[in-house]
């Protein structure tokens, strides 16, 4: 019987319940609409965060992986890779670590099934047989342990596979890397996604790549450490022995670990397999979704302690009628939970619709688990604000003396007053420090992609991805001969990367009478390349064909051309770019030393992103270490279109080659900011966001407020007051708390943003009209959302108004 009441009780409870939010429907509209809307935004953006934390968290021993790093600080660089004669070092050290070493594998292959051109193999990758200790691999058909103990064995991914050989049956097809014939081993699954490692083939890495000295860094080397070792001192320990044994003694690098679940978000280093994710970023998307639910929260919070003045009498009633207060606060929780739950449900509709169009902007393919991660959020949400939109209410309103209530005795306290306001304030300074970070965001940006770079970008193309071999030790003339004769065509070098990228070579410099240079950063070229990349020479000369520039060349006493920046002009002691010109500096090398001549200096260039300052450069005519080259040509603007597709088939066919890669110089560089970009474009929407709930917030606490001060508007309208008076004396108490917001959000908001702008070496200023322009549109649309209520109600005629109250 007793369980029946109870339940009779609840079912009463629900009931009464739905009844008080219908019987206020703007209510009920403007709380459902501004929370559900708070909640979906905020629940999208943890659907970003939760997807970049969950990071290689489902490889084998992830919590115990690490990868090992170089730090170069002389030379500001990091480097994710290391040489494979540390796992000697680190055995030694402790004989129960695990380590597996890897490195990116030469693309160009040749399908003989295909014909003879050749292709590229799509992240193609050279690993040790205790790979799949470290990473997880699904193997769907062959044995992939077997691959990886054979040299003449190789796995495809399932998409490698029908890219390469179609719907065919790729097991056991024949593949030709290099002058080496491969068989197809295994096939696999694709890696996950949320694995900083993408790997489009496998096979053994090759004994010439793992047999290298200590001081050659080429391999990506993945450790397993034992439970409970202290690798701090370990790697004090190891540091010390590789610059004894590897630079002399020298302070050169520092050896570092990197956790595996860490390298999306905190590793941005220079020869990642792929572009990271980035922790500022989550950090920005985890404070915006924090924002937005307070936001919301705040609205539902106030206008919940707003509506529940007006319930006193219901109270008082009840109270008479024998409630105890803990019906009574049951029942105010039970509404704000059963509204709340109503905002969540829809919020997960939003959700489902927004969540095509939020993955495309950032990027990410993002999925719903309503019984998992996605699930507990929007519950534990759901749950937090109910209770902390009900507790004012129900304990405020449960505490009401019953006779004074139904005397006409009641005072409402000024407490929930100026909690209203507290909260307001709160929600207009967010708003105002949101709508200046998405301005200083956006000029940030546009001063990024349009400061100078020393190089030019338009109407340059890159083909890149070609073997070095052919590049750089191959008689090439032929082929750049051939792309100068074309029509369109102004200027052909070449370069072992890309100028938007990071240079991870350096050299030592021998300069007469001065002490060694640290290392520094080496670029290699070709011919014409001041014209090419648009250098800017300050003195001296371009390479050229008409001396004796290549270090290969038939005159074994010529000397390598080399072109010097102008910071490392002062770097070396000279005063003027005149006097560099026909200098001859060293190289030092393991075996000879080069020299190398001074033939022309350049104004500094800002390789890779802004983020840094330029460094000091030496351009080497004919001399590159790396595996891959490209071409860089500088065409004519107005037929830049037409050459692309033509220039890319001339290249194919001298190199033998079906698979290109080209690239529009001014499009690499654009994309060097999609991470600031993206950045920008997601504070912008939720900016507007919040700037939009806070609004809806505002209006429906003056819709109360106007409501409540009706009699005394119709009063003042009796004696005289004209309209626009009495809209500004009820919207002057919101300006004032949008005045004490702008206030506060000023000093926060310049402090959080120069924290931000502290990390690139170009900043902009923060501009005080952005903050003026801010506490403008605040002011406006506040005294307008107000304003447009206000109006309504001095257009009531006051006998009307006075009459029904």
């Amino acid at each position: 019987m007793a369980s029946r009441i109870s339940t009779l009780g609840q079912a009463l409870n629900l009931r009464t319940g739905w009844r008080s939010l219908w019987r206020q429907q703007l209510h009920m509209l403007l709380n459902l609409s501004g929370l559900a809307l708070g909640l979906a935004a905020a629940l999208l953006i943890l659907l970003f965060v939760w997807y970049e934390l969950g990071f290689d968290q489902q490889q084998p021993n992830a919590e115990q992986s690490y990868r090992l790093e170089q730090h170069f600080e002389s030379l500001g660089q990091r480097f994710p890779v290391a040489s494979p004669a540390m796992i000697g070092l680190l055995q030694n050290y402790d004989a129960g670590i695990k380590v597996t070493r890897m490195t990116s594998a030469a693309p160009d292959v040749v399908v003989p099934s295909r014909g003879p051109q050749g292709l590229k193999l799509v992240h193609p990758l050279a690993v040790e047989a205790n790979f799949t200790d470290f990473f997880q691999v699904n193997v769907l058909q062959g044995d992939l342990a077997v691959v990886l103990q054979s040299p003449q064995q190789i796995a495809l991914s399932q998409q490698e596979a029908e890219r390469l050989f179609g719907s065919a049956s790729a097991l056991g097809q024949q593949l030709q890397l290099g002058d080496k014939p491969y068989q197809v081993g295994a096939i696999f699954a694709p890696l996950s996604k949320q694995s900083h490692l993408p790997a489009g083939s496998l096979r053994r890495i090759d004994e010439n790549d793992i047999n290298r000295p200590l001081r050659i860094n080429n391999v990506y080397t993945y450790l397993h450490l034992p439970t409970g070792l202290d690798f701090e001192p370990m790697l004090q320990q190891l540091t010390t022995q590789l610059n004894q044994q590897a630079y002399d003694g020298r302070q050169m690098t520092e050896l570092k670990l990197r956790k595996l679940t860490d390298i999306h978000l905190h590793s941005a280093l220079s020869h990642e397999f792929k572009v990271n994710g980035s922790y500022t970023t989550v950090q920005i998307c985890l404070g915006l979704a924090a924002l937005l639910v307070v936001i919301a929260g705040i609205n539902f919070v106030n206008m919940s302690i707003a509506r529940a003045g007006q319930r006193a009498k219901e109270v008082g009633v009840r109270k008479a009628l024998g409630a105890s207060r803990g019906q009574l606060i049951a029942q105010f929780l039970l509404e704000s939970l059963l509204l709340v739950a109503m905002a969540g449900l829809l919020a997960a509709v939003l959700v489902e619709l927004c969540l095509p169009w939020f993955s495309h902007l950032v990027d990410r393919q993002l999925t719903l688990d309503y019984l998992g991660g996605f699930g507990f959020m929007l519950s534990a949400v759901v749950m937090v604000i109910g209770l902390l939109a009900g507790a004012y209410p129900a304990f405020f309103l449960s505490a009401f003396d019953a006779k004074k209530v139904l005397s006409g005795d009641f005072q409402r306290g000024q407490t929930a007053i100026w909690l209203r306001k507290l909260l307001l304030v709160l929600q207009g300074a967010i708003s105002v420090g949101l709508l200046v970070s998405t301005w200083v965001l956006q000029q940030q940006l546009t001063l990024l992609q349009s400061m100078p770079t020393g190089y030019d970008r338009q109407a340059r193309l890159n083909i890149s991805e070609i073997d070095n071999q052919q590049m750089f030790w191959d008689n090439t003339h032929s082929l750049t001969n051939l792309l100068a004769r074309q029509s369109g065509v102004q200027a052909v070098t070449m370069l072992d990367m890309n100028l938007t990228d990071t240079i991870s070579q350096a050299q030592t410099l021998q300069v007469p009478g001065q002490p060694d240079l640290p290392p520094v950063r080496q670029l290699g070229a070709g011919y014409q390349v001041v014209a090419a990349a648009g250098f800017r020479l300050l003195a001296g000369r371009d390479f050229s064909a008409d001396f004796a520039d290549w270090y290969q060349a038939d005159d074994k006493q010529a000397q390598a051309a080399v072109l010097i920046t102008e910071s490392l002009l002062h770097k070396a002691g000279l005063q003027s770019p005149q006097q560099a010109i026909g200098q001859v500096w060293t190289i030092p090398g393991e075996q000879v030393p080069l020299k190398v001549q001074v033939v022309g200096v350049i104004a500094d260039l800002q390789i890779g992103s802004a983020v840094g300052t330029p460094e000091p450069l030496l351009v080497i005519c004919g001399r590159s270490p790396m595996r891959t080259a490209q071409l860089l040509l500088k065409v004519d603007p107005a037929q830049a279109l037409t050459l692309r597709p033509l220039l890319e088939q001339q290249v194919q066919q001298k190199l033998q080659k079906n698979e290109l890669k080209s690239s529009w110089l001014a499009d690499d560089f654009y994309s060097l900011y999609q991470g600031q970009r993206r950045q920008s474009q997601v504070v912008t929407l939720f900016a507007l966001l919040a700037v939009g709930l806070t609004l809806a917030g505002l209006f429906g606490l003056s819709a109360f407020s106007t409501a409540q001060r009706s009699r005394e508007v119709a009063m003042r309208k009796v004696l005289g007051a004209s309209r626009l008076a009495l809209v500004q004396l009820l919207a002057n108490e919101y300006l004032r708390l949008m005045a004490v917001s702008i206030v506060l959000a000023t000093p926060l908001t310049y402090w959080l943003l120069g924290q931000w702008l502290a990390q690139f070496s170009a900043q902009v200023t923060q501009s005080p009209l952005a903050y003026l322009a801010a506490a403008a549109l605040t002011l406006g649309l506040s005294w307008l959302t107000v304003a447009s209520l206000a109006w309504q109600v001095t257009n009531r005629s006051p006998a009307m108004v006075l009459r029904q109250l």
